[in-house]
């Protein structure tokens, strides 16, 4: 286990020189700050800060870009194919920082040592390298055999790198970090910051989505259907509507001929006529008692 652990501290520094190769003689005023964003499929982008007040004129912005893109070279040429590009590089002369990213496709191919992937898979190709030596969140030790399979890793040897000056190193993982090497202090659930020369975090892949983002989403799906929502009956104020009386119809009358409303005058009946329908009148009385 000694002669392995020691293989790897010696591949360690090739590795730690093909990352720092561009910066030596920043590191040597120990004025770099570097933050590493892992991604889900194993690549990441490392991120260099210099602090030019510390470098007294020795660098300037155009021999950092020439020593990175020599660092980038060498680092292709190590793993055999390009893995790695200059993304950017940028000089802020108010804050007196120079910052260069560089991409690398594959951790897996940075240098000998670094390893992405699961525990499974890095107990079987470096033994469990650290993780003997793994605290929790909390600060507590962390027994081995507790360390899920399932989990993934993130291993970065930088053996040497005290060489260098390199005092701060940020490790971003792609989900939520449950172990990390003993020494680094872990700064909020997926980011943790290193001072010592090995930097390995465990870490539950694709933490979810922030609760607050979930929270936020409900909220404007509410929103949205609450302004679609058709208004109910009983939010709806309606006016009484009072009835009407009903119109008359007027229905045509036939006319009627002049002729016919005009009654015929009839001519006074003779006076014994008259005697005669009093006779009869009088008959139908019945003889008087």
């Amino acid at each position: 286990m000694g002669n392995e652990r020691g293989q790897l501290m010696k591949k360690g520094r090739l590795l730690a020189t093909l990352l720092a190769v561009m910066l030596v003689t920043a590191m040597l005023a120990g004025c770099v700050s570097i933050n590493m964003k892992v991604n889900s499929n194993g690549s990441c982008d490392v991120t260099y800060v210099i602090d030019t007040s510390q470098l007294n004129g020795m660098m300037n912005k155009s021999d950092i870009e020439k020593q990175a893109k020599d660092s980038i070279d060498k680092m292709n040429e190590s793993a055999g194919k390009k893995i790695a590009k200059l993304k950017s590089i940028k000089e802020d002369k108010k804050k007196q920082t120079i910052t260069a990213i560089i991409s690398v496709s594959d951790i897996n191919k940075m240098g000998s040592g670094t390893y992405f992937g699961t525990v499974k898979n890095y107990k079987k190709k470096f033994g469990g390298t650290g993780l003997d030596n793994l605290m929790d969140r909390k600060g507590k030790e962390v027994n081995e055999k507790k360390v899920s399979d399932n989990l993934d890793v993130v291993y970065l040897p930088m053996s040497g790198s005290e060489d260098y000056g390199l005092v701060e190193i940020t490790v971003v993982v792609p989900g939520d970090i449950q172990y990390v090497s003993d020494g680094a202090e872990i700064k909020k659930g997926n980011a943790v910051l290193f001072t010592s020369e090995t930097p390995l975090v465990v870490f539950k892949k694709g933490g979810g989505i922030p609760w607050l983002l979930i929270l936020a989403l409900v909220l404007i799906v509410y929103l949205v259907l609450r302004r679609k929502k058709p208004a109910t009956t009983d939010s709806i104020i309606t006016t009484p509507i009072m009835p009407q009386a009903p119109i008359a119809t007027q229905v045509p009358v036939p006319a009627v001929p002049q002729e016919k409303l005009e009654q015929p005058e009839h001519e006074p009946l003779p006076a014994e006529e008259i005697k005669a329908i009093e006779g009869e009148n009088h008959n139908d009385e019945g003889p008087q008692v």
